[in-house]
């Protein structure tokens, strides 16, 4: 089963800024105009990686560049895209879906510049801004994995051994957090800690803008609690960025949850991922306390399985998720769907429905519905997310057009909008 990443990204805006069903496209171009609604290279949102964008050799899948995106024409029809790698000496034809949706994949040489244009016509000529889409690609021999995966060895070793000052040769003294912050941090990290065992693996590592790295890891923990002798496990995912000088790299931030830095985790994390987990993660309370925390406290993902009354034909979006979220400000979520858009023109096909409340067990509220791209972003506003103080619940549905059936809810997410 080919396994599609979705991703929605939803604006907590102030109460009265906008209606419910204020739109924006990405780039802010109107609908009538050809444009690109959003682009990714490698995954990686293309306007958030600034005018130039380095990638490293060793972390390439297959050693290639996957461009893919989705363009759109108004009431027009997006006839072919084509992509310069050479600055628009010569340009080579996307994959292209009905829905506007394309790819394109290229084996970079190492060491080579390459400038990257993208060029979106509709079926009567009409072309987008072509130079907005300008991005320089690097490809670097450095073993970037090697010296990101160092430091991360060097910063848990020396945290198991409670070396303060070791430790803080991994970080960046411009670190966002406050060093001198998290220095304290881990020295109080170290008298509620006892026998501090951990392991990781790598999601996925990438440069952007400014040559910051970053990583993604899933970890798993177990320490002692000092002063309650308990035994106390968690796992999860987090992300680090890294700056880089000379052969090392330094942790420049952290996201909730911190596996470095707990007792003062308002003050050290910057961010917040969410972990796909039930058990909750680590925290030590003001108290010095160690303990597991409650879902509602730091976990920001509710996987209770689902068991619905009734069954559905229409594929149920899975492995619901938020990230990059700010309190009153924005989220974005992103799912998992099992069919490829690049082969079913998912567009016409499906709509995709996003639904909200204040509690876990509902009553639900529908506050998004479009018909389903593949992968797309949709900026919305309701009163609810705007204002709400406290806790607030998502899940996606899936809904077949021709036959106005539903999938099942997909999990639920929750976010702390206080």
């Amino acid at each position: 089963m080919i396994r599609r990443i979705v991703i929605l990204s939803v604006v907590l805006l102030l109460v009265g800024a906008v209606n419910a069903s204020a739109k924006w496209w990405i780039f802010g171009q109107s609908q009538e105009e050809v444009a690109t609604r959003y682009i990714y290279i490698n995954d990686i949102s293309y306007d958030e990686l600034g005018d130039s964008v380095t990638f490293y050799r060793d972390v390439l899948p297959k050693g290639e560049v996957r461009i893919t995106g989705r363009g759109q024409a108004g009431k027009g029809v997006i006839g072919t895209v084509q992509i310069s790698t050479d600055d628009g000496l010569s340009w080579n034809r996307a994959q292209l879906a009905s829905n506007g949706s394309f790819e394109f994949r290229f084996r970079p040489v190492v060491g080579e510049t390459y400038t990257l244009k993208i060029k979106v016509l509709d079926t009567a000529g009409k072309s987008n801004d072509v130079e907005e889409t300008r991005k320089e690609l690097t490809v670097s021999g450095r073993n970037i994995h090697t010296l990101i995966q160092e430091t991360l060895d060097g910063m848990i070793n020396a945290y198991r051994t409670e070396s303060a000052r070791e430790f803080m040769r991994y970080v960046d003294p411009e670190f966002t957090g406050d060093a001198f912050i998290l220095e304290s941090a881990i020295r109080k990290d170290f008298t509620a800690l006892d026998q501090i065992d951990m392991y990781y693996t790598f999601n996925n590592i990438a440069t952007g803008a400014n040559g910051k790295v970053f990583a993604s890891i899933t970890f798993s923990r177990q320490v002692v609690a000092s002063k309650s002798g308990q035994i106390l496990q968690d796992k999860g995912q987090t992300e680090f960025t890294f700056s880089l000088e000379g052969n090392k790299a330094l942790v420049y931030s952290m996201k909730n949850p911190l596996i470095f830095g707990l007792s003062e985790a308002e003050d050290v994390a910057t961010g917040l991922v969410n972990s796909p987990t039930s058990e909750g993660n680590l925290m030590i309370n003001p108290g010095g306390n160690a303990e597991i925390s409650d879902l509602d406290e730091i976990s920001d993902v509710t996987d209770a399985p689902v068991t619905p009354s009734v069954t559905s034909s229409v594929p149920t979006p899975t492995n619901l998720s938020s990230y990059d979220f700010t309190s009153h400000h924005t989220c974005s979520f992103r799912f998992e769907f099992p069919i490829n858009s690049m082969e079913t023109d998912l567009s016409n096909t499906y709509d995709i429905i996003l639904e909200e409340s204040l509690s876990p067990s509902g009553p639900w509220q529908e506050v998004f519905r479009e018909a389903f791209y593949d992968p797309t972003f949709f900026n919305i506003g309701t009163t609810n997310i705007g204002s709400y103080q406290g806790l607030l619940y998502y899940r996606a549905i899936v809904e077949e057009q021709a036959t106005d059936q539903q999938s099942l809810p997909s999990n639920t997410v929750v976010i702390d909008n206080h």
